[in-house]
């Protein structure tokens, strides 16, 4: 393949030459800057929402104050850039309807990543621990859990993750199993929203939902169609349709922004690229 001689003096280059030979550098400060300034300022481009995640916002919009909910922050620091969008939304959006929140992890590492999200989330809405929500913290083994859950959370979590006993909280006063909690909800990174769908729902008749990676969300869309799991979101998508429903411009707005602006950049310069090409061997054969 004949290579573009852009060694020829500048004078003699044409426009549609100078499509076919931008500097590297520039296009790579272009695309700097259209995934830098996105995150620092969003736009808040129009997000068209799929079923399954007006689903999923229409499950926790419909339960009312004092409705207790079980999060389990099933992933690690490894995949929070596209699940931390859909945790934040989705405890601003419990703490809005003044909701409780049982929380928990089935991975070591998700015991920093919860505690992150729920020292951020309560500190902004000024709820209490043990009264609007509770951590019981890391179990290593998660079939037991889901299943002794069901049974008596106090006795499958005697202390929370600090070692205060579990039947010391307001928030557990009148709560021990699947039967007194409203909706389950996993956020994770790997097959363990399918255990919850399993153990918890098909034992114990739980109704819940999950927010999922992109990669993930294939696999739970059976899940969903037979109503195992009534909603879902995938990947950085489902976070920022999820944020436009409740009215929040989060972390998934401002990557969905992000990852647009890049990827219509990229489409630009193939464009200008293709155009200078043909137009330069057009004039060429004249």
């Amino acid at each position: 393949m004949r290579e573009l001689d852009t060694s020829a003096p500048i004078a003699k280059r044409t426009i549609w030459t100078r499509l076919m030979a931008v500097d590297r550098r520039i296009i790579f400060l272009a695309v700097a800057l259209s995934v830098a300034l996105p995150l620092i300022y969003p736009i808040g481009l129009p997000v068209k929402t799929a079923n399954e995640s007006r689903a999923y916002f229409k499950e926790m919009d419909q339960l009312n104050a004092g409705d207790v909910i079980m999060f389990s922050f099933d992933y690690e620091p490894d995949t929070m850039a596209e699940l931390d969008p859909m945790s934040l939304t989705t405890w601003r959006h419990a703490f809005r309807k003044d909701l409780k929140i049982i929380a928990l992890t089935m991975y070591a590492g998700g015991t920093g990543v919860a505690e992150r999200i729920m020292r951020q989330v309560a500190g902004e809405y000024g709820k209490v621990y043990g009264e609007d929500y509770i951590f019981l913290g890391y179990n290593p083994d998660w079939s037991g859990t889901m299943l002794r859950l069901g049974e008596s959370i106090k006795a499958t979590y005697p202390t929370d993750q600090y070692g205060t006993p579990s039947e010391s909280f307001p928030i557990l006063q009148h709560v021990d199993r699947y039967g007194h909690i409203k909706l389950l909800v996993s956020v994770s990174a790997s097959a363990l929203s399918e255990y919850w769908a399993i153990w918890a729902g098909g034992k114990y008749g739980q109704r819940m939902i999950s927010g999922n990676t992109a990669v993930q969300a294939v696999l739970i869309y059976p899940y969903f169609q037979t109503d195992q799991i009534s909603g879902f979101l995938g990947g950085l998508k489902g976070a920022a349709e999820y944020e436009s429903l409740v009215g929040i411009k989060g972390e998934g707005t401002r990557g969905m922004d992000a990852q647009s602006t890049a990827h219509a950049l990229m489409v630009l310069f193939i464009l200008l690229g293709n155009v200078g090409y043909v137009m330069n061997r057009r004039r060429r054969t004249q």
